[in-house]
């Protein structure tokens, strides 16, 4: 009985082009997740949110390596702990940009995250960038100008700022995931949520918060934890097994373009049409690099 081919490489493509598209859209709904909670302070909702995302993480890997656990968090090596420090930042400073703008500034600013993404797997990695990957980005650019040009006179600017922080964690998470293909990366996901935790948690205690929650906001933020982010984690962390930096980020979009829709529809936060023109830009950007990429695939035999 012969053994199963392994899944050619034009397969391997598509296939990660679907898991780390569908990442995107399920991060998209972190804002929406984020205005339904009520009572709940910024420190708090980041304690709550990456509680739960280290949890899941952690019983996932506990029930996948069971007493090899301990050498799996070993061998993620320096980049395990870069894309941990990446997953910290990142968690904690979006929060914090949703607290102080609209959920369409802060999501639509994660678009500037390819640039940086692409720029550091060339500088650290050497990961080469197609014509039509440089093209997209420039179509990402065009894209995001033309969605904040119509809150650029707002008050919210701290939160854009926050929010501009926030994707160099990002960034660095698709970076470190890329160069540590070769091992289990998820574990660096539960270290940098449980150093967000922590953090968050120490916080709120010198804030006098505490950890008291309202069982709605506590839903909430189990729902970011578990379904926007541990599921997100895991199809992403999938997927750049098989998709280079730059593009990587240029597929998780998706967030950039649903996330402003969602409060939209459910909740009636409406952005300016420059958002829309903006997405509409974006969204063909990401299409046209994963056509031309998967053109670019070997013909299968």
């Amino acid at each position: 009985m012969t053994a199963a081919a392994p899944p050619r490489r034009g397969e391997s493509y598509r296939l990660g082009l679907a898991l780390v598209t569908s990442a995107g859209l399920l991060w998209s709904l972190g804002g929406l997740f984020f205005r339904m909670i009520d009572q709940a302070t910024v420190w708090q909702i980041v304690a709550g949110r990456t509680f739960f995302l280290a949890a899941c993480c952690l019983l996932f890997l506990a029930f996948r390596h069971g007493r090899a656990l301990p050498g799996v968090f070993r061998r993620m090596g320096r980049w395990g702990l870069a894309g941990a420090c990446g997953v910290a930042i990142a968690n904690t400073l979006f929060m914090f940009a949703l607290a102080h703008t609209y959920v369409a500034n802060a999501v639509l600013m994660l678009a500037a995250a390819p640039l940086l993404a692409a720029g550091l797997g060339w500088l650290l990695l050497r990961e080469p960038l197609r014509p039509a990957t440089a093209a997209a980005m420039a179509g990402v650019v065009a894209g995001l100008a033309t969605m904040v040009s119509g809150g650029l006179g707002t008050d919210r600017w701290l939160g854009d700022v926050l929010a501009v922080a926030a994707v160099a964690g990002f960034a660095l998470i698709t970076v470190a995931l890329r160069a540590g293909r070769h091992v289990e990366m998820l574990p660096c996901i539960a270290l940098g949520a449980t150093m967000a935790a922590l953090f968050a948690t120490a916080m709120a205690a010198i804030g006098g918060e505490g950890l008291t929650f309202a069982p709605a906001d506590l839903f909430w933020c189990a729902m970011m934890g578990i379904v926007q982010l541990t599921f997100g984690m895991m199809l992403f962390v999938a997927g750049s097994k098989h998709v280079p930096a730059g593009e990587l980020a240029l597929l998780t979009l998706t967030e950039a373009v649903f996330g402003p829709l969602w409060v939209w529809w459910f909740l009636g936060e409406l952005p300016v049409p420059a958002t829309f023109w903006g997405g509409a830009i974006v969204l063909a950007a990401i299409a046209a690099n994963a056509l031309t990429g998967l053109a670019h695939q070997p013909p299968r035999a």
